[in-house]
């Protein structure tokens, strides 16, 4: 037998194997990747869906399952329906045995693959366990899922059934007088795994030439990969360290008010005749560590929210000092042996009192955190300005203080989670204002902004 019979025999033989093999495994590779992404789907489901349900959920369910075209059921504590996008939630049964519940009931998050008698049909479900003991579960027809798994497997498989058509008439043609040029071409791939990058030069026949060009378009690529790998490799580097630091910061602020609370309540538990005033002083204890809990996470929700895009402006017409006001009135209640100076003139702005008074806390917050001196707020003409004689900022670090978690690095002992200065950076945008930031480190800074 000849020798570029031979070859394309073997071609041939080796594609179809390669073919079947890589059908069967992307085959179910494709299937659990579908079903995975399908999961995620129910997942960010429930969590939009989940803030929204306090009231009305019956139509807002309806209108969600509508929208998304999930099957959504709300489930109270005691495995009752309490609302239902497709079916009558008086017939069904109860549900507190469903997998999907059990395992929400023990781990905050669960799912199943399994036939729902109330709809005929075989889903997928995905349920979250609620903050007051009820359950939000979404589900998708698994019909849905293997349909649109089968297209896209099929697309799978006929691009790669024409990569090995092409590939079989390519090798057909260049099996005659190969020869010639196969050392040249293997000794260019034995350059590019040792990642040695130049031009193949190929002239002996027009399918060399093609390879040779395909090789050179490869070559070029793994060298645009390897410097985009390079350049990636250093962000992953970066985003490894700001979200170790993120982690090393909320753990350690919610470290101190869990610990408090911890050692207050078991104080409590084990004194059962302990004095009453002193009673009440531990149970302030555990009621100040516990909103502090809350208002972390309350700063992490509101900084989720901006991100998405999921807030808006309700603007409306109000004197700023009433907003200054309420805001050094809370910071007063905060830090009760510090004073904070306001001269404030009458201006009235159209804007989300809400929001500029967050803008206000904030900067005011950080103002009594960096600063153990004065703090003064100055209101005139539309400008708002928290002015502190405290540590001041670095000139390099100006115009990275309002980027989400980012924190000083001069700092050291701050472990804040660095959202502050980003939640009034975002806010101010929504208002078509932005942060003035002027700082001398040792001396002090002024944050400002213009309504």
């Amino acid at each position: 037998m000849k020798l570029n019979r031979i070859f394309f025999y073997h071609i041939s033989f080796l594609l179809t194997v390669l073919f079947v093999v890589l059908s069967v495994v992307s085959y179910y590779t494709l299937k659990e990747v579908e079903i995975n992404r399908y999961k995620d789907t129910l997942r960010k489901s429930i969590l939009l869906m989940e803030p929204s349900l306090k009231a009305y959920p019956d139509k807002k369910i309806k209108k969600a399952s509508l929208l998304t075209q999930e099957r959504i059921t709300l489930i109270d504590q005691k495995g009752d329906v309490l609302a239902e996008s497709d079916a009558d939630k008086s017939s069904m049964e109860n549900h507190l045995n469903r997998p999907e519940i059990l395992m929400a009931k023990k781990e905050g998050w669960g799912e199943a693959i399994r036939y729902s008698n109330t709809v005929k049909k075989e889903l997928l479900y995905v349920a979250k366990r609620l903050d007051d003991g009820a359950f939000l579960r979404a589900a998708i027809s698994l019909e849905t899922i293997k349909s649109n798994f089968l297209n896209m497997w099929l697309k799978f498989l006929a691009v790669f059934a024409l990569f090995i058509a092409a590939v079989l008439a390519i090798s057909f043609f260049m099996s005659k007088k190969m020869e010639r040029e196969i050392g040249k071409i293997v000794r260019f791939l034995e350059d590019i795994s040792k990642k040695k990058y130049y031009r193949l030069e190929v002239d002996f026949a027009k399918e060399f030439e093609t390879i040779g060009k395909y090789l050179n378009m490869l070559a070029k690529k793994l060298k645009k990969r390897e410097e985009k790998k390079d350049k990636f490799t250093k962000k992953l580097k970066l985003i490894n360290r700001q979200r170790s630091e993120l982690i090393s910061a909320i753990s350690h602020e919610f470290k101190n008010p869990v610990a408090v609370i911890n050692g207050y309540t078991q104080t409590l538990l084990e004194e059962k005749d302990m004095d009453p005033d002193l009673r009440e002083k531990f149970l302030a204890k555990i009621h100040n560590a516990s909103n502090k809990i809350a208002s972390m996470i309350d700063r992490l929700s509101i900084a989720i929210k901006f991100e998405n895009g999921e807030l808006e402006p309700r603007k409306s017409r109000f004197d700023i000092c009433e907003a200054v006001d309420e805001a050094v009135k809370m910071m007063r209640d905060k830090y009760r042996h510090r004073a904070v100076e306001v001269e404030c003139e009458p201006f009235e702005v159209e804007a989300d009192r809400t929001m500029i008074e967050t803008v206000l806390i904030n900067l005011l917050d950080n103002a009594l955190k960096y600063s153990q001196k004065r703090v003064k707020v100055v209101a005139k003409g539309g400008l708002v300005e928290v002015i502190d004689e405290g540590v001041g900022i670095e000139k390099g670090e100006l115009e990275k203080i309002t980027k989400k978690f980012y924190r000083t690095q001069s700092h050291s002992w701050d472990n804040s989670m660095g959202l502050g200065l980003y939640i009034v950076s975002y806010i101010l945008e929504l208002h078509g204002s932005r942060l003035e930031i002027k700082s001398r480190l040792g001396e002090g800074s002024v944050f400002g902004f213009r309504l």
